[in-house]
Parts: structure tokens; sequence; C-alpha cells
């Protein structure tokens, strides 16, 4: 039997690591999680092993079941969103819903977040952004998202559907836990075996590390029931990456201080299935259990997600041209009342909100034109039980980079899904000839009623040279009474008029 010697000089650092020279924490320290669940608004709760009588297993690898996705290699600094999405995220979702990572409608892409959130560079990003994003717009599948070779392209798709379809896929919270003790260990073991349920489902998670001068030995012949041959005996020194722990083996030996430990996590890295043993190597439960010299960094916060499958009720689809995305962001509405001109109620959409650097629509060197989907439940109670509701697809430019794009709205959608999905019902917007997105928020309106007018004859005001007749027109109110109403300057190309009236009673109409 092989027996490894470890470095005694590893550490265990209590904080988060950079995940990239910028030195952005990849996961959240226990202090600032309330803050980190205020500003994403994902619930954030501490997870504890239950005290029951459940006996673990000597090893677990959830890895090689039917819902955890091949190992790939990560596109340029995405190693965040490679560890929370492309394996956690997709790993989770499949386990939940009984479905296997063998086809790309059931692997969800985590350029698709990486892309959101990393403003346009080739840089690192956050964990929790990625789980924020799914949590109100979902998260997109291989199987939708466009093709992507380079690091440099940050492509963002375009479709309806291709959105819809990604609405369904959601984090409902995300769960935290310290595994830095034996009893952080055994807890951590619980959650990989059954998620703290007897019965349960075994999960996933995410932890952060630095990736550079990491010693590995990738010829263990030790211990093992689930028989991978590479382990981990140095930390690394510089750098920082974010992978995914899969599962344990209680039965890998290596020495450490002089003394034979037993016991291992199973990570799964993403840097393709050739690196380490398949993708996955053995990191010893006593680099998390002991106090360790503060120049090696090794985070002991490790973060899970609860996911859920979600049926929206309410979507807008948008259509976009425009050339410097990240002037942009997107917020739906509606209001009471076919006369309405801007919403009562609003949501601010998640995505593409002032994201993704200086470049056209669909990513660097792609096109201009894009079509969102958006989903817009969160006013729907609230926007249904209005009369004659009006919605509003509001659009913010405020110019951001070195461009100042230009560009216009070009079509504007609400899908109504209170019947199910199979029978939606679907309206139009007819907007005006002029869309151009100008500086602040524009609000485009779809109508669905049209707004009562006077009995007059449409073209009667008018006079041949296009412009209203200096009469006076008298309408009846709502109320009983009457106005005395005067129309100039009309603008037809841009639908404007200017309007004067004044409120009168009967007794004075004639004054």
């Amino acid at each position: 039997m092989k027996k490894l010697k470890m470095a005694a000089s590893a550490v265990l650092l209590i904080q988060a690591v950079a995940i990239n020279a910028q030195n952005v924490p990849l996961l959240p320290q226990f202090a600032m999680l309330k803050s980190v669940e205020a500003q994403t608004g994902v619930p954030a709760r501490p997870w504890s092993a239950p005290a029951d009588d459940v006996s673990l297993p000597e090893a677990v690898d959830n890895s090689i079941l039917e819902a955890f996705p091949p190992i790939f290699n990560q596109i340029g600094g995405s190693c965040a969103q490679a560890a929370t999405i492309g394996y956690m995220f997709t790993y989770e979702v499949n386990s939940l819903l009984g479905r296997k990572a063998d086809v790309p409608e059931n692997r969800f892409s985590y350029l698709y977040s990486w892309n959101f959130i990393n403003g346009g560079k080739d840089e690192g990003s956050l964990s929790w952004d990625g789980i924020a994003l799914s949590l109100y717009s979902g998260m997109m599948t291989e199987a939708d998202f466009p093709t992507q070779t380079s690091a440099y392209s940050f492509r963002w798709a375009s479709g309806y559907d291709k959105y819809f379809r990604a609405m369904h896929y959601r984090v409902k919270s995300f769960e935290y836990m310290d595994a830095g003790s034996p009893e952080g260990v055994s807890a951590l073991k619980r959650y990989l075996y059954d998620g703290g349920e007897k019965g349960g489902r075994g999960r996933v998670v995410v932890f952060s590390s630095a990736s550079e001068g990491w010693r590995m030995d990738d010829d263990y012949d030790g211990p093992s029931l689930t028989g991978y041959r590479s382990i981990l005996l140095e930390l690394p020194v510089d750098g920082a990456h974010a992978m995914t722990i899969v599962g344990y083996d209680d039965t890998v030996e290596c020495e450490f201080n002089d003394r034979t430990t037993s016991g291992a996590f199973i990570a799964v890295n993403s840097w393709g299935p050739y690196m380490h043993d398949r993708g996955r190597y053995y990191i010893p439960y006593c680099f998390f259990e002991e106090d360790q010299d503060s120049e090696y960094v090794l985070s002991k916060e490790v973060v899970g997600i609860d996911v859920e499958y979600v049926e929206p009720v309410l979507a807008f689809s948008a259509g976009v041209d425009y050339s410097s995305r990240d002037d942009l962001s997107f917020s739906v509405g509606a209001s009471s009342g076919a006369w309405a001109e801007s919403p009562e109620v609003t949501w601010q959409m998640n995505i593409a909100r002032n994201q993704g650097g200086d470049y056209p629509m669909q990513g660097s060197g792609f096109d201009s034109d894009i079509e969102f989907g958006f989903d817009a439940s969160p006013i729907a109670d609230e926007a249904f039980a209005m009369d004659d509701v009006t919605w509003f697809l509001g659009v913010t430019k405020n110019a951001r980079g070195k461009v100042n794009g230009s560009g216009r709205v070009t079509s504007f959608r609400v899908h109504d899904y209170r019947d199910g999905e199979d029978d939606p019902v679907v309206l139009t917007a007819e907007l005006p000839e002029d869309t151009e997105i100008r500086n602040g928020t524009n609000w485009y309106a779809l109508k669905t009623t049209e707004p009562e007018t006077t009995s007059a004859s449409p073209v009667e005001w008018l006079q041949a040279d296009g412009q209203p007749l200096k009469a006076t027109f008298i309408v009846r109110t709502a109320d009983g009474g009457y106005a005395k109403v005067r129309f100039s300057e009309y603008d037809r190309k841009n639908g404007k008029i200017n309007l004067r009236y004044v409120y009168t009673s009967d007794t004075h109409l004639g004054h």
C-alpha cells in the first residue's frame, strides 16, 4: 500500500477567497450572508445535520449518478458559474425531476449566467450572482444556448421560447455550512448522502480554493471504495478557483503531521476529463479540520442550493435592436384603464440589467437585434385584477462604458398562461412608428381595450391640411358635466397633440 506524506504547512483560511486577479469573493463569509440575501433576494439559511439515527455509508459519489453531467473544460474565467450552474444546478434539477444529464436539454449552460454577469470581460464572477439570476429569471439549457467556443464572444441567446423554457428552472434558496471542523466534516457528509432527510437524495456543494501551486499525486493506490487515483497532497498558494464537492470516501488514507489520517471528499474540477482522474480528485478531511498556515488558502465555507420547477403565468417578449447592450435595463408593468400612460405596478428584470459590456445585443461580433423573454409573474395577481389593463414594457437607457449606443424596440408581446402553457393568450402591441430608445425610461404600452372616445367623427376635427379645426368642441363628462375642448399642433407621426379644455356645469355651458 502506498502511504502519502502531506504537507503540514497547508492552511484553512476563514474567509472568502478570490476567483481571479481582481480579488472578487467567490463565496460570502457567514457574516456577509444576510447582506448577500438583501442584495440578491435569494433566501439564505445555515444548514446543520439533524440529530437522528441515520448511519452513513463509508462512501458516496454523486458524480456517477445519471443526474450528474459529464466532466467539461470551462471557457475562460467562468469557474464559479461552471461549478455552480454547470455542475451543481444541473445535478440538483435533474435529481429533483428524475432526469438524466446525458442530453443537452437536461444540462444547464454556465455560459448563460456567466455572460450576463462578467461585464463583457474574461473575468471571474460570483457564485451567488448565478444563483440570483436563476431565482428570478431561470436558467437556460445547453440545447437553447448558442454555441460558444471562445471566452471573448460573450454570447446572449435570442428567442422568446428559449427564455420561456429557462424560466421553469429556478433556485429557491441557498444553504451554507461550515466544514472547518470534525463536526463540520460530518455534517457535510450527511448533506452529500441524503441532504439531511432519511431516504432523501444526495446533494452536492460548491467550495473555493487557491488554484496555483497545489501538489497532486495522480497515482494514488491506497485504500478506496470509489476508485480514484488522484489525491491532493498540498494546498495551492496563489490564484483562486471554484469547484464542486460531490461525495466522500472514508477509507482513503494518507499521512498528515506524522500521523495516518482517514477520509477524503471527492472534488470535481472543470478543467476537462483528462485532468486529475477523470476530472475528479480526493481532498482529505484533514485539510478542512486542521488549523494551517495562512499563506495557503482553502475555503471551509461551502454552499448548496434548493431548486424548484416553476410554471410562469405571465411573460413578456421584447424585441430590441441596439448597439451597446450595457446601456439598457428592462422592466415590466401594468396599469388599469385604457388611457394609462405609465404603470401602477412594476417589476425590474435581473437579466440584461446594464450587463454584458459595450457589445451588440447578441455579443461581440454578433447581431444587434435580439428577442428576450421576461417572467412577469411577480406582477400577475395585481395586474389580472385590474379593469381594462394596459401592459407596459420599460426600457431604461443609461449610457455605460465607452460607447453611447442607439437603437429601438422592435416588438412587444404579452403571454397569458393562466389556462396552461398549451393554450396561452398572446397579445401583440401596436407600436408607434418611432420606438427609439432615448435616455431615461421609455414605456411602451399594450392596451387590452380601446379607449372610449366622443361621438364626433374622427375626421371632422381635422382640416384638409391635417391640422385641427380651430372650433371648440363640447363633450359630456362621466359625472354629467361638460368640458370645452380645443385641439392644436397635431403631430400625426409622433402621436402628439396639444389639448386645452375647461370643465363647466350645465348652468355655465353658454359662457
